[in-house]
């Protein structure tokens, strides 16, 4: 049977920053920084009328490709199922150094708490 995607929970190509000036609009000018200890989170409203996340994890702080991608499949699997609390925010999660020791929970709680500061914002913020 095909894997299918959930039509409630959809990360299609819309909901990715997916060249250097939609990445370069965040980074420039944040109207949020949000830490945790292996990542930083940069948001800013957008007018697009849905979240959209783009994701650097460098060589220099997860240095096997394939924890590199595990780190990515899991942000954006936590976007994914998370993205209703973020209509109008783009965000990059910058990875720091340490983030390839944790765990899947580990990472979920991390993200949990700046991502629920960031959803108390909210669109007039």
């Amino acid at each position: 049977m095909p894997h299918r995607e959930s039509p409630i929970f959809p990360f299609t190509r819309q909901h990715r920053l997916l060249d250097r000036i939609d990445f370069h609009h965040v980074m420039s000018a944040p109207q949020h920084r949000l830490g945790a200890d292996v990542f930083l989170l940069l948001a800013r409203k957008n007018t697009v009328g849905h979240g959209r996340l783009g994701l650097i994890v460098a060589k220099k702080h997860v240095k096997r490709a394939t924890r590199r991608n595990w780190v990515k499949r899991q942000c954006r699997e936590y976007f994914r199922h998370h993205q209703h609390d973020i209509v109008y925010w783009d965000i990059v999660i910058l990875a720091k150094k340490g983030i390839a020791d944790l765990n899947h929970d580990e990472l979920t709680q991390r993200l949990d708490r700046v991502w629920n500061k960031l959803a108390g914002y909210g669109p007039s913020s």
